[in-house]
């Protein structure tokens, strides 16, 4: 379809991911005001911050919601150029990234910092995408098959592999299982996955057991009680801060928990904050959000006639969507720890941004499908 005949971008997609952002803003400053004036000169540092990330995120959104992507499918030299200077970048976070909470995932560039690994969530959509387009043919043939998916596991694998070396085990759980689906969705032969999953289920369960903190993560999230000063006491923090929050919250402003009770209250577990600030409404209301921009991620994709723009609309929501309910199965106890943030709301310029930039790529998408 030609750029000029294009349809307006999915407004309603639009609305609910900009009031998550609000939102976002609103319990950043609640969550972070004493935390940032004990150790900043303000006590809006955090939001400030946030405030600018939201600002480059939203040009990114704005620019990005004009392009067409569907020529990537067959000329995949602009995506080759993304993954070369996305790999370079992992390993300079790796040699000359400074060590924040034990970990190497940011680059420093003055007052900003880049992650790479959130940058490249978006575009391993895309690789993938393009690759079950591209090679289509191959998924009706038993022998053609396992081929190209290996060839394709082959580029994921060296991002992947740098990451989990930083480490950043949730973010590459979070890219492995959304990859996996747009395979799925790609049309490549259920057999696959009868190989895959156990083997990637065995992967990972030897990368925690060889692993003592992340071994001593999945213990304390089995019984979080026998440690509650030490590896549990995040979990029954956040459980305590969801507890005491009830059905209406206790105010904006009010919580107890993120008053150094509960780490990481700003970034990690902000959803915790919200249910005990703005209680069972409030959470559901921002779940409801999530569910709402599934919603319209999957109409775009439903109504859009190009294969590869539908496998990319459906992974950059269901990274959106997913991203989302790990963090809340980990706020609410129903999943060990990850690190991985809330899109949109918990604190982190950077992942404030990839997850704008996956709006923007979707709201391209809904051009072609007319989602308005």
């Amino acid at each position: 379809m030609a750029p000029d005949v294009r349809r307006p971008v999915d407004r309603w997609l639009v609305l609910f991911a900009l009031a998550l952002v609000a939102v976002g803003m609103v319990w950043i400053y609640s969550a972070s005001a004493i935390k940032a004036s004990q150790n900043h000169a303000a006590a809006t540092a955090f939001l400030t911050r946030q405030l600018l990330g939201g600002v480059i995120g939203i040009a990114f959104m704005l620019a990005l919601s004009q392009v067409d992507l569907a020529p990537l499918q067959d000329h995949s030299r602009p995506l080759q150029i993304a993954y070369g200077v996305l790999v370079l970048l992992l390993v300079a976070v790796l040699f000359f990234g400074p060590k924040i909470n034990g970990a190497h995932r940011w680059i420093r560039l003055g007052a900003m910092s880049i992650q790479p690994s959130e940058l490249f969530k978006p575009l391993a959509v895309l690789i993938a995408a393009g690759w079950m387009v591209r090679h289509r043919e191959a998924w009706s043939s038993h022998r053609d098959a396992l081929p190209k998916l290996l060839g394709l596991a082959g580029i994921m694998s060296i991002p992947l592999a740098l990451i989990l070396r930083e480490p950043d085990f949730g973010t590459s759980f979070l890219i492995v299982f959304v990859t996996l689906l747009v395979v799925f969705l790609g049309g490549a032969p259920k057999w696959i996955f009868a190989i895959a999953i156990p083997v990637l289920g065995a992967l990972g369960t030897a990368f925690v057991v060889l692993s003592p903190y992340r071994l001593a993560r999945v213990t304390s999230f089995l019984n979080p009680a026998a440690d509650p000063l030490g590896k549990g006491h995040q979990a029954l923090q956040s459980l305590v801060a969801v507890g005491n929050g009830g059905f209406m919250g206790v105010g904006l402003g009010g919580g107890k928990q993120k008053l150094f009770f509960l780490p990481e209250a700003h970034t990690d577990f902000i959803y915790a904050v919200i249910a005990e600030e703005a209680g069972l409404i409030g959470t559901v209301a921002i779940l409801a959000l999530f569910i709402a921009i599934l919603w319209r991620g999957y109409r775009i994709a439903r109504r859009v006639n190009d294969t590869f723009l539908k496998l990319c609309a459906m992974g950059f929501v269901l990274l959106l969507v997913v991203q989302a309910l790990m963090n809340m199965s980990v706020v609410l106890s129903l999943a060990p720890n990850k690190g991985i943030p809330l899109p949109f709301i918990s604190f982190g310029p950077n992942s404030l941004i990839a997850s704008l930039i996956c709006l923007g790529l979707l709201l391209a998408i809904s051009k072609e499908a007319g989602s308005t």
